[in-house]
């Protein structure tokens, strides 16, 4: 399971390697591709109607997002309106994903993400309201995951080029997110890392 959503987030948190401020937002990656895992639908224990809506769901998804990844903005201003627009469709996705799951199920779909995430959660800004986090702190923790958004953009360029493979980006995405995370924890307080650990943030490592 850890593994499966690990390649989901390392895949689809970063969709396009053009967007490298795309704000952080409470579901990191796409609803309806995370939902196709056949490990998390079994974990979900969804029935046959939920499956095939998804289904339906997710390729109405990637039609989507190919439309608006499919060309790399040439000017700040082309930049920010993908990115809002990128946004607003992982949003719009992610609504009716959920829509189609039960409250229990919705529970454990976020258990499931901050595990895959480990301190990473921390980027979540209804994680970030649960800690209590100062405004030096969030500051902090967005700098990490800028940094780390340009870096991802950078190896997925590496790879869109045949420089590496794929194999060799979901290793260095992974390793990158793993720092994220240790320096993540040195901006927390104490009590505050506890928290983490007991939502889940202790697996670092995929």
């Amino acid at each position: 399971m850890r593994r499966a959503v690990a390649v989901f987030l390392l895949l689809c948190a970063f969709v396009s390697s053009g967007y490298a401020t795309i704000a952080a937002a409470d579901h990191p990656g796409s609803l309806p591709i995370l939902l196709g895992l056949e490990k998390v639908r079994s974990e979900l224990k969804l029935d046959s109607l939920q499956r095939a809506l998804l289904d339906s769901l997710r390729a109405e998804y990637k039609a989507a997002a190919r439309k608006v990844t499919s060309t790399i903005p040439a000017t700040p201003g082309e930049r920010a309106a993908a990115e809002k627009r990128f946004r607003q469709l992982n949003e719009r996705f992610n609504r009716r994903a959920l829509s189609m799951l039960n409250e229990d199920q919705r529970a454990k779909l976020t258990v499931i993400e901050r595990k895959s995430l480990g301190p990473t959660m921390v980027y979540m800004p209804s994680v970030q309201t649960k800690l209590g986090l100062t405004e030096q702190q969030k500051k902090k923790v967005e700098a990490i995951r800028r940094q780390g958004l340009l870096y991802v953009a950078k190896i997925n360029r590496r790879f869109e080029q045949g420089k590496i493979s794929q194999q060799q980006r979901l290793l260095l995405l992974r390793s990158r997110r793993s720092a994220q995370g240790a320096q993540i924890l040195q901006v927390l307080t104490p009590e505050q890392r506890n928290e983490v650990l007991a939502l889940g943030g202790k697996e670092v490592q995929s």
